[in-house]
């Protein structure tokens, strides 16, 4: 029994010594401090022997609520009372030290975590949108009349609007969204194409819904040949081209072949004003008169058709 308790105690002051290890690296990351020597070394073995304990199945929520948390407090509270160009600013200088240094060597510190979802990267981003890019007056100084937003500012929006949660679009991705349209435009978000008025093109429910309601099911229609059909156009690309028999006087023809028409002569699609692209494409999805069509039923070709005429019946 004593041995026991021995090894128990032994084994809680190895995981109190890595977590305090871990614990102190991480927040000295934030705060701009770099790691000793071999230091990298012994915080991989020490998430190692994190990970074989009790308290391995619950990293991720250690990983979040002791560190990332913390680390993302000490990065906003410098930058928290700004406003304006000046926010935008210290902003930009905030992202590019987490996203260069601060971003890597996290996923160096917790290299054995990888492989498990969701990432230690994924984590980090998320943090730094809902802890700090979303918690200071970013779209109060995005809409001033002459700020000026830098690159980077574009970069962070852009790249946290890539990171997803687990469970689906959230209230904090949206409210995201919300910054990227007033950087970037048009921007295909959530609910649609956003352009510089605010305005939005096609809202991606209802396409889903009005393409549901307009594509037949399998089952309501009978079995048809098998046709490949492309895009309708208002002229064709291909035209026949006649080709004479050399060895006939009259020079009558015997079949076509196809080349290509040259583009400078298709009609200008951009002088008459023509409805949006989503109805379009559902106006060609019902068109049953429209398209090119390739039936793969087999045909007689031209020399099995004159064969077939001269032959007597």
């Amino acid at each position: 029994k004593r041995a026991a308790r021995l090894m128990e105690f032994l084994i809680t002051i190895t995981i109190t010594d890595a977590t305090i290890t871990i614990h102190n690296a991480v927040i000295a990351v934030f705060q701009r401090k770099d790691l000793g020597e071999n230091e990298l070394y012994v915080l991989n073995e020490g998430v190692r022997q994190l990970l074989k304990t009790e308290l391995g199945s619950f990293f991720t929520e250690y990983l979040q609520n002791q560190l990332l948390t913390k680390g993302m407090v000490i990065l906003r509270d410098k930058i928290h009372f700004y406003e304006g160009q000046k926010l935008l600013d210290s902003l930009a200088e905030t992202w590019d030290f987490f996203f260069c240094d601060v971003l890597s060597m996290l996923q160096a510190i917790f290299y054995p975590v990888q492989g498990k979802e969701p990432s230690v990267r994924q984590l980090a981003l998320l943090h730094f949108r809902n802890i700090i890019t979303l918690n200071i007056k970013l779209d109060d100084a995005l809409t001033r009349p002459r700020a000026r937003v830098p690159p980077s500012i574009i970069q962070m929006l852009l790249i946290l609007q890539g990171v997803h949660e687990s469970k689906g679009v959230s209230s904090d991705y949206l409210k995201l969204e919300c910054l990227v349209q007033k950087v970037v435009s048009p921007y295909l978000g959530t609910h649609g194409l956003f352009s510089g008025d605010g305005s939005v093109a096609q809202s991606s429910c209802v396409l889903e819904k009005r393409l549901l309601r307009r594509w037949p099911r399998s089952s309501d229609s009978p079995a048809k040949n098998p046709v490949v059909r492309s895009k309708s156009y208002n002229m064709p690309m291909l035209t026949p081209v006649a080709e004479y028999d050399p060895e006939s006087s009259a020079g009558a023809r015997r079949h076509s072949v196809c080349q290509m028409t040259s583009c400078a002569e298709e009609p200008d699609v951009c002088e008459d004003p023509s409805p949006p692209i989503v109805d379009q494409i559902l106006e060609s999805l019902d068109s049953d008169t429209e398209g090119i069509f390739i039936d793969f039923r087999r045909r007689a070709s031209p020399r099995e058709a004159e064969i077939t005429a001269d032959s007597p019946s």
